[in-house]
């Protein structure tokens, strides 16, 4: 294990995808779909992980798009990184970086995961009344990066500041690219529904971004391929890294 390693959690990403390997899409409103949705949260809880991590835009499902409620009379604070329950066990983090998710609680429940203390990841772009509204609001953050999310950094004080050793990404495709792109990822748990979806323009597993460089190629070593009931499979991936 190199020192980078050691220094941030293990990093799973954890998607369920079609047959053919889309992760959202019509295919989501059938039967294969939903047996697949119960299998991917029921192996979820195996990872045995202190936290789970999606993109501002998967995130929005849970806060309902809203914006955040920003009061003139809250008092700024300090632009650095906030621990807000030092009680914290289980976590959920936003990769946030210009600090625009409207959070009506401090906590999110999901599914049969524990309630997660929310984490905020910022960059500088985020404002100084975003940053006061988290404060105010009891919700952890962290800065990394100017203009666009360093995840390096970000995964680093995960570890540091809150004790985190394991974190699943779980999408979107942006967010789970730019894990990969970062050299971040290793591990990647696939549960495949048993359906094919032949709408165009829908994202797969790792997409980059634009402002990203092109990372080419990212090898894989099969670890595990488990069939599961409704005629799922789960497979698990670990990334081949050089020898040190």
């Amino acid at each position: 294990m190199t020192t980078s390693q050691a220094n941030r959690p293990y990093i799973i990403c954890h998607m369920e995808t079609s047959l053919d390997g889309k992760i959202i899409g019509p295919f989501m409103n059938t039967p294969q779909a939903a047996a697949a949705s119960r299998h991917y949260n029921e192996t979820h809880l195996t990872f045995d992980s202190q936290a789970w991590l999606c993109g501002r835009v998967t995130l929005e499902a849970f806060t309902g798009g809203q914006a955040p409620y920003i009061s003139p009379d809250l008092p700024r604070v300090a632009r650095e990184d906030h621990v807000a329950d030092p009680e914290a066990r289980d976590f959920v983090v936003a990769a946030d970086p210009s600090g625009t998710l409207g959070w009506r609680s401090n906590t999110l429940t999901y599914s049969v995961r524990p309630a997660g203390h929310i984490i905020e990841l910022l960059t500088d772009r985020a404002s100084d009344d975003y940053v006061a509204y988290l404060h105010a609001n009891r919700i952890s953050y962290v800065f990394a990066g100017t203009d666009r999310l360093d995840l390096a950094v970000a995964s680093t004080k995960l570890r540091a500041l809150f004790g985190i050793t394991t974190l699943v990404v779980s999408g979107g495709a942006v967010i789970n690219g730019s894990f990969l792109n970062a050299g971040l990822v290793d591990e990647v748990s696939l549960v495949v529904s048993a359906v094919v979806d032949d709408h165009g323009g829908t994202p797969g597993v790792f997409e980059r971004a634009t402002a990203l460089p092109l990372r080419g190629t990212t090898a894989f070593r099969l670890a595990s391929s488990t069939v599961l009931s409704d005629d799922v499979l789960w497979t698990r991936y670990v990334t081949r890294r050089p020898a040190a």
